[in-house]
């Protein structure tokens, strides 16, 4: 060993004295990390500045999503182009016992620019829908714009015999569901109130000129009005607590059973009670809640196969109320 060099310290104790040191290190880092934070918290805002600070943040926020989906908006719009094609497609291929359905519902501009043959559809769910006289039902989506659900085409599918599959024409889908149990009327009585009679109780209401009639305490017509949130072509009518109002309508082919719904107008929660009379007889009764669009059915099976006077009496089972109907006889 060399007199001048100082002995030589072993590696481990070496390694040792390293790990100190950088445990040292980082517990003063910690303490200067702890005492900043600690000063940084003293010197707060008060809550009420924070809160304020927070809720401008999220509003800035919140407007800048908005101005950035305001501006993709066009884009995932059809365009004049997208509903031209489509409605020349739908004029080429479309035949009696067909209707369109829109999806999102709001999608009403379907009504001024589809061929006015083919009815238009703008509800939000299916399930229940009867769809009187539809065969085929063309589904005209738009799935990029806002609110889209794939869940109408999901419900159309399980009632569907034979899809075809949706074709994208620009910003819109176009597919085809053939009903496998079409609801085929032998009448929709509200599409013949103008060759009916309609009185409150013994007091007859005179037609209008308009195909409506002109009752004491209201007007009854056939109309679209918005119940259970969708368009529905119906009988309206301003039932009192008084006599009820019978609607007498020409001779009609009669099945096995009459369907129909009913519900009060403007949200209301009156209930109806229906009365069917076949030829001056009834032929049942059905209460009908006042909220939403309800349906109901009668068995006319013993008049079933030939053509009978049918009277639709109808009563309001608690308050006034205006009131939308529809009733068809089925095979």
């Amino acid at each position: 060993m060399d007199a001048g060099r100082p002995p030589r310290e072993p590696e481990g104790g070496l390694a040792a004295r390293v790990v100190r040191r950088e445990l040292e290190g980082l517990r003063d880092g910690l303490r200067r990390a702890g005492r900043a934070a600690g000063g940084r918290w003293a010197r707060r805002p008060p809550a009420r500045r924070l809160v304020a600070a927070a809720f401008v943040a999220a509003a800035l926020a919140t407007g800048a999503l908005a101005v950035l989906a305001q501006a993709r908006l066009p884009g995932r719009l059809p365009s004049a182009r997208d509903w031209t094609a489509v409605a020349a497609l739908l004029e080429r291929a479309a035949r009696p016992g067909d209707a369109v359905a829109v999806s999102p519902a709001w999608a009403e501009r379907a009504r001024a620019v589809l061929p006015a043959s083919l009815p238009v559809f703008a509800n939000a769910r299916w399930e229940g829908e009867d769809l009187v006289g539809v065969r085929r039902l063309w589904l005209l989506s738009i799935p990029d714009a806002p609110g889209f659900s794939w869940a109408p085409e999901a419900e159309l599918l399980r009632r569907t015999a034979q899809p075809i599959p949706p074709e994208r024409i620009g910003a819109l889908q176009l597919g085809r569901h053939d009903l496998a149990f079409p609801v085929l009327p032998l009448a929709f009585l509200p599409d013949r109130l103008g060759d009916a009679e309609v009185s409150r109780g013994d007091v007859p209401c005179p037609p209008d000129g308009a195909g409506a009639f002109r009752c004491p305490d209201g007007r009854v017509a056939r109309e679209v009005r918005d119940v259970g949130g969708a368009p529905r072509p119906c009988l309206v009518a301003s039932l009192g607590e008084g006599a009820p109002l019978v609607v007498a309508f020409p001779p009609v082919r009669v099945g096995r059973v009459l369907r129909g719904h009913g519900g009060a107008l403007d949200g209301g929660a009156a209930p109806l009670r229906v009365s069917v009379l076949v030829d001056g007889e009834e032929a049942g009764a059905a209460e009908v809640p006042g909220p939403g669009f309800a349906r109901f059915e009668l068995d006319t099976v013993r008049f079933a196969g030939e053509a009978h006077r049918v009277s639709l009496v109808l009563t309001a089972a608690g308050a006034a109320a205006d009131v939308c109907l529809d009733a068809v006889t089925l095979p």
